[in-house]
């Protein structure tokens, strides 16, 4: 687990939060789910595919790791009502209608505990995936596109929308917009980058 380190927006926020129920969604390599397991938090962290899953398992047992790792869609996920203390999903509600990116917005805040962080990030509307799809084919909504290719959705953030989804009942902890380097593609040149919006939100208490 040498190179497992976690997502830098979680490593600075976590200890906010009391070490109770994570979830992890779209998960990836699992750098997050096992950074909140080995802090204490019983963490459920779901992905679309099985490789990622079974990648995750194997590392858990090797290491003796309790982690409920889920082959699971995060449209079709059970949010349940104020059951986590933190949420992580970072890029991971890129390939999905604008809608349906809503709709798991509204999923988020309401199943975070009050006092809970939400850590959430995406590609914006500066991106170049965004400039190759708008150039190659319609937006089927605001901001999404279908690559028949990929076959999968592919939904952009305005500037500022990522904010403006918690503007009520959260305080925004952290809010950026930024151009990264991809990490999967490091070592080619000139270096890939994506343009993102990352926020960190604590939910707060209904007055």
């Amino acid at each position: 687990m040498d190179n497992l380190s976690p997502s830098p927006l979680l490593e600075r926020f976590y200890e906010q939060v009391p070490k109770g129920a994570a979830l992890d969604i779209g998960f990836g390599k699992g750098n997050d789910s096992i950074f909140l397991v080995n802090k204490g938090f019983r963490v459920t962290a779901i992905d679309t595919k099985k490789g990622n899953i079974d990648d995750l398992a194997r590392i858990a047992k090797e290491n003796n790791l309790s982690i409920k790792a889920g082959l699971a869609d995060v449209r079709k996920f059970e949010f349940l009502n104020k059951k986590y203390d933190i949420i992580v999903a970072i890029q991971s509600l890129i390939w999905m209608r604008k809608s349906e990116y809503v709709k798991i917005i509204k999923k988020i805040k309401e199943s975070l505990k009050i006092n809970g962080i939400g850590i959430i990030s995406g590609f914006t509307i500066k991106d170049p995936s965004y400039l190759n799809l708008k150039s190659a084919r319609s937006s089927i909504e605001k901001n999404t596109f279908y690559s028949k290719s990929e076959k999968r959705f592919w939904q952009f953030l305005e500037p500022q929308e990522l904010k403006k989804c918690f503007k009520k009942d959260f305080k925004i902890l952290h809010y950026r917009e930024k151009l990264v380097k991809d990490r999967f593609y490091d070592k080619i040149s000139p270096p890939h980058v994506h343009a993102i919006a990352e926020i960190v939100v604590k939910k707060k208490r209904n007055k």
